[in-house]
């Protein structure tokens, strides 16, 4: 039997606290989920308990999830994601246990969910395009397309994810855009407000896989953190890494500026899961106090 629970804010410490306890270790494989249902753009974690040599296997929407063991392998964590523009409906979750070849399915909900609208104002040049510009554009944004549907590594990211910069949200996760008064693509990601200058940390362990200096992004740097999670900072005014650094959770990699289409010094900071575009401030917030183990 699954056991789907609703706990907000989950903290893996308190989680252990349970099993150990045996409030939550029903017939294996006991799974836990931080929320009932995934909005668009939102993710949810998901725990699955089993006994020592035991291996989960968890498919959603048809999608292999990666899950991250504790140090006894005994507790499996991960997160199912669902984009920004995610097909609402109630989709099967399988869990399997291998080797005995347990089996588990239930249903979870991505639910519509709007995050409002954003007007800005830039100069023409940097919103119609020339065709020299906008071929250049579009090489670039094959090349960061490329690495949301190449196979995913094995997971390296371990814990909580961590904000790059200390900053408050300047733009918000989500927002429809329209610039100059033209509809664009909503923004995927965060802006994290930040000086000229300001470290600007990894969010968790994993392999540089980009760099180089866009158009639209600027000074671009994208970490591979394996089992289908990369993250993306925007705007730098520099880069300390290089392609194919393995780089570990808080190690500074750049420097917020103003590179790109900017229109002064922040951090625009994107996370993908399984290639969905999810909100990179909740990905810190459910992962709060998940021990790296």
């Amino acid at each position: 039997m699954i056991k789907r629970v609703m706990v907000p804010g989950i903290i893996m410490g308190m989680v252990l606290g349970l099993l150990s306890n045996g409030v939550l270790a029903v017939s294996p494989p006991d799974v836990t989920l931080s929320s009932e249902t995934i909005g668009q753009g939102d993710l949810c974690l998901i725990l699955v308990s089993v006994e020592k040599g035991e291996v989960p296997h968890v498919t959603w929407r048809k999608r292999k999830i990666h899950l991250v063991p504790d140090g006894q392998k005994t507790l499996w964590y991960g997160f199912l994601s669902a984009d920004l523009k995610a097909k609402k409906g109630d989709f099967k979750v399988v869990v399997r246990v291998r080797p005995q070849g347990t089996e588990e399915q239930f249903s979870l909900g991505v639910s519509e969910k709007s995050y409002g609208v954003r007007r800005l104002t830039l100069p023409k040049k940097m919103v119609d395009l020339d065709k020299k510009t906008l071929a250049r554009a579009r090489r670039e944004s094959r090349a960061m397309k490329a690495l949301w549907s190449a196979a995913p590594a094995a997971p390296l990211w371990r814990g909580a994810f961590l904000k790059p910069v200390p900053g408050d949200v300047a733009g918000p996760f989500g927002r429809a855009s329209i610039i100059n008064d033209q509809p664009r693509s909503p923004h995927s990601g965060v802006d994290l407000r930040g000086k000229k200058g300001t470290p600007v940390a990894a969010t968790n362990h994993g392999k540089v896989v980009l760099i180089g200096d866009h158009f639209f992004t600027g000074l671009t740097v994208v970490i591979d953190h394996g089992g289908g999670i990369q993250s993306m900072y925007f705007h730098l005014d520099k880069i300390l890494v290089k392609k194919g650094d393995m780089v570990d959770k808080g190690q500074v990699i750049g420097n917020v500026g103003s590179t790109g289409r900017s229109t002064g010094p922040h951090l625009h900071w994107g996370i993908r899961v399984n290639g969905d575009r999810v909100d990179p401030i909740r990905l810190t917030e459910i992962s709060r106090g998940v021990e790296e183990r």
